[in-house]
């Protein structure tokens, strides 16, 4: 992951400084050797009172620890850990924040993935109070990766659609390259490998064009998954070999040996069972239990081909590896495919009720991973759904269940009959399990129907001005502030006329992503007219709301417009107002408007406060 780069106004002079922090920024690839010997002279060209710059070398020297070995992640931590209790104050800060994103980020390849969140959903949340668009956006970036690691893929796509918008805005565009492939590597663990694939296709030749040897290497490994997972074995496997020719040349063996896994996995797909095995024993004799991604699905793959083998025993022992290893590292997928192999092997060793408890097993932690990420896609409509139906039809699941084990306990004797069970069971839970998600998935339809803007995919007229009451009655019981912002887009007439309402859509779908991009989780942005756009605010003054405006007033107007027409040039003008003792929503609204007129009348492009 990247460093966040702040802009400062920094009045000591530096040049050389900048020129090695640039170079980090850039993410232009650099060995160990380099990067120490860049660190230290950085370090040393600082002079004793450049506090913006000595706390840039903590950032950078976080970022840029090794992670070869658990031993070296651990070490990173510990240094993040120690700088931010020295910079515990003020809070927050944005060294405190990036060294919080830091240590999320070696937590995470540690396996530590539950002890995480925390940290990290802080971290985000203090980048949106000091309102800083490149945290925000790195910080989001990291989260999406993270959960999309772990199976919750409409959570991950959110934050890293939210990341991508943010790095296009603020015009990074080798960060936005990084964001998109981890959004394709989203989209092929979600099933839509077709989607990855066009998108992994394309930055390939980006980076192949910018000589950008390393990302155009991650990328064609990213290419070969989703050649696999579109079953495409023999063009995956050539894929892998060069990614791991490719590391050889640079001798990272731990690396090469990480891609042969990939090589034997698919090989199994092409039942050459031989090659797969003889590719994975010599990977083992590289990988180890500290290096827990690889080391599963390494022990995973030799229980697949012992298992196609007929060599159950063993297969058994890489197996239970397999499935500690995915647990410890809470990789929900993975576990999925250990504990179900684990049931196929007991079934080689006519071990019939071991075979159905690691099937049970199987079943539970896949449905749990279903309702993790219905749960999710529920969070995305900030809203909840009457899931009684679907909870009565579990517990009439768990019900048969029971029942099925007490008929298993009866029939152990006979083995064939304890297969028939186990599958009928298995066929049961998948018919439901797919009628719960339909349900579930038109109700979450009429739910977005109802409350969206077709166009911009924000909050319509109706749903914003319904938490907007909500929002002042919270107020009129806390004490605490809350305001509003009320802009359009100056001159939308002539974009229409002159350009089209095909132009004027898209001004209006980039005005609505920007705008987002730039508020917390807790605001609220709807289109409550054609080019008219209201901000919720809550828990925030006046004076704030008013600086709030003026920074999307000036990246509104600094933004490349062109890019959606030619000599294209937009602004918009906003209306501020506070709650003060209104009782309805309406009053606010007017006094908002009365200031969105006073914008216009100023010559717009401002901002106006009530």
């Amino acid at each position: 992951m990247g460093l966040s780069s702040i802009a400062y106004a920094n009045p000591i002079e530096n040049k050389r400084a900048d020129e090695i922090y640039q170079l980090f920024d850039s993410g232009k690839f650099l060995p160990d050797d380099e990067v120490s010997e860049l660190l230290q002279e950085y370090k040393n060209s600082l002079a004793s009172n450049d506090t913006v710059r000595q706390q840039l070398h903590i950032r950078l020297t976080c970022w840029n620890f090794p992670y070869d070995t658990s031993e070296q992640m651990k070490t990173a931590v510990a240094y993040a850990d120690e700088y931010l209790k020295i910079y515990s104050q003020p809070s927050p800060s944005l060294i405190q924040v990036d060294l919080q994103l830091c240590k999320s980020w070696y937590l995470h390849y540690l396996g530590q993935n539950s002890s995480l969140f925390s940290i990290l959903d802080n971290a985000i949340d203090n980048a949106y109070l000091l309102e800083d668009p490149r945290l925000i956006a790195d910080g989001r970036s990291i989260r999406g990766t993270i959960l999309s690691y772990m199976g919750n893929f409409s959570a991950a796509l959110e934050d890293l659609i939210t990341a991508q918008n943010l790095y296009e805005t603020l015009n990074i565009p080798y960060w936005a390259n990084v964001n998109l492939s981890e959004l394709a590597n989203s989209y092929r663990r979600f099933g839509d490998a077709t989607t990855a694939l066009k998108y992994q296709l394309k930055l390939e030749q980006v980076y192949l064009k910018n000589k950008q040897l390393y990302a155009a290497n991650q990328t064609n490994s990213e290419i070969a998954m989703s050649l696999e997972e579109l079953g495409r074995y023999q063009e995956a496997i050539v894929r892998y070999q060069k990614t791991r020719d490719f590391w050889l040349k640079e001798k990272e063996f731990i690396a090469a040996a990480d891609t042969s896994i990939s090589i034997g996995g698919n090989l199994i797909h092409l039942n050459r069972l031989d090659e797969a095995k003889s590719v994975l024993e010599q990977a083992e004799k590289q990988i180890k239990s500290d290096n827990e991604g690889s080391y599963s699905y390494m022990n995973l793959y030799l229980a697949q081909v012992h298992y196609q083998l007929n060599n159950n025993t063993q297969a058994l022992t890489y197996a239970q590896k397999a499935e500690t290893a995915f647990r410890y590292s809470e990789n929900a997928r993975g576990l999925n495919k250990a504990l179900r192999l684990k049931s196929q092997i007991y079934q080689g060793l006519a071990q019939w009720l071991e075979a159905y408890q690691s099937l049970s097993a199987y079943v539970e932690s896949h449905l749990a991973l279903d309702k993790q990420t219905m749960s999710d896609r529920n969070t995305e409509m900030q809203t909840r759904f009457n899931t009684n139906k679907i909870q009565t039809e579990n517990d009439l699941l768990v019900q048969r269940d029971k029942d099925k084990e007490q008929q298993l306990q009866i029939m152990q004797r006979n083995e064939n009959m304890q297969i028939i069970i186990i599958i009928l069971v298995a066929i049961i839970l998948i018919i439901v399990s797919i009628f719960a998600y339909k349900q579930l998935m038109r109700k979450k339809l009429f739910r977005r129907l109802a409350m969206t803007d077709e166009l911009t995919k924000l909050s319509n007229r109706r749903d914003t001005y319904s938490q907007g009451q909500h929002f002042l009655k919270v107020a009129q019981l806390s004490g605490k502030p809350f305001s509003i912002i009320s802009f359009d887009a100056d001159h939308f007439k002539q974009v229409n006329d002159q350009l089209g309402h095909e132009i004027g859509d898209k001004v209006l779908v980039k005005l609505a992503s920007i705008c987002a991009s730039m508020m917390r989780d807790t605001d609220v942005v709807g289109r409550v007219g054609g080019e008219e756009f209201l901000v919720l605010l809550p828990n925030i003054d006046k004076t704030t709301a008013i600086e709030i405006a003026k920074r999307l007033i000036e990246t509104i107007a600094h933004y490349d417009w062109q890019q959606i027409a030619p000599n294209l040039a937009q602004t918009v003008s906003a209306g501020v107002a506070s709650y003060s003792n209104e009782v309805e929503l309406s009053p606010l609204l007017l006094k908002a408007d009365k200031a969105l007129y006073s914008a216009k009348a100023a010559g717009r492009n401002c901002v106006k406060a009530e």
